[in-house]
């Protein structure tokens, strides 16, 4: 018998382990555990059973609780792995490598160097991962990821003034269009709808499929209606609230209900 257990090495860095019933291990302790290559730390998020038969083979495995001595040794790694970035941002730049240089990291071994970055082009790091592995004595891994998860791991504000949503609890970047803005009405200033990633704001997402089912039956701007006081030109809509504004032909502004009006010709507008 075993159990699973999913742990958090960094933010927003989960791995499922194996560990064996005999070792009792609990929701918020902190771990060290082999993944084959290397040892690391990390806390404990969830436990489960994983039954009877015998686990690959290849799944990292919890080692031990960790230990006071284990969890000083920790601070320490993050005190050389500040270090580790400071003298690799040298190298870089002494090297000439456009790349930003987003984190930094050793295996709680040592053994490991964790490089992550961002780039627009392709990066030759060849010399730099050569001078860096001579110089901390680590084997080096080169990890580019993108602007959204850059954004994630630097954190900051949004404009709502919350806490950003890919630093604080996203973890999955679904695909995100322009078209949801155009559905919720919003401005399509790239300013007001690019979060700090300089990508359309994650958000966007949350509320468009309300927005496409309240949109159902409501007619465009431009459609010639007819309601209680005649006919006009919707010049404005309220979604959510399933209104419109019309523009009657005496050039009176008459705001209806989506169900008190009759669609004569619909805009083509898109």
């Amino acid at each position: 018998m075993y159990r699973i257990a999913t742990v958090e090495v960094t933010p927003g860095e989960e791995l499922r382990c194996v560990s064996p019933d005999g070792l009792a291990i609990h929701v918020g302790d902190r771990c060290v555990f082999d993944t084959g290559q290397a040892l690391e730390i990390g806390q404990i998020l969830s436990v489960v059973d994983g039954g009877a038969n015998a686990p690959d083979a290849s799944v990292p495995k919890v080692v031990r609780c960790a230990t006071l001595q284990d969890q000083s040794k920790a601070r320490e790694n993050d005190l050389m792995s500040k270090m580790a970035m400071d003298s690799c941002e040298a190298m870089a730049t002494r090297l000439g490598l456009v790349m930003r240089l987003v984190s930094v990291r050793f295996s709680f071994d040592r053994k490991h160097l964790t490089v992550l970055y961002s780039s627009e082009d392709r990066v030759d790091f060849r010399e730099l991962v050569k001078e860096l592995a001579t110089e901390q004595h680590a084997r080096i891994e080169m990890r580019q990821i993108g602007v959204r998860d850059e954004a994630g791991m630097i954190g900051g504000l949004g404009p709502c003034g919350r806490q950003q949503c890919c630093c604080s609890w996203l973890k999955n970047f679904e695909s995100i269009n322009v078209k949801m803005a155009k559905n919720q009405g919003l401005s399509l200033n790239p300013g007001a709808i690019s979060g700090m990633c300089g990508r359309l704001k994650c958000c966007l997402r949350y509320e468009n499929e309300q927005y496409r089912e309240a949109s159902r039956g409501m007619p465009r701007e431009g459609a010639v209606v007819e309601g209680a006081d005649g006919r006009g030109c919707v010049i404005d809509h309220n979604t959510m609230g399933r209104t419109i504004r019309v523009r009657l032909e005496d050039d009176r502004i008459v705001d209806y209900d989506v169900d008190d009006i009759q669609i004569l010709r619909s805009s083509r507008r898109r």
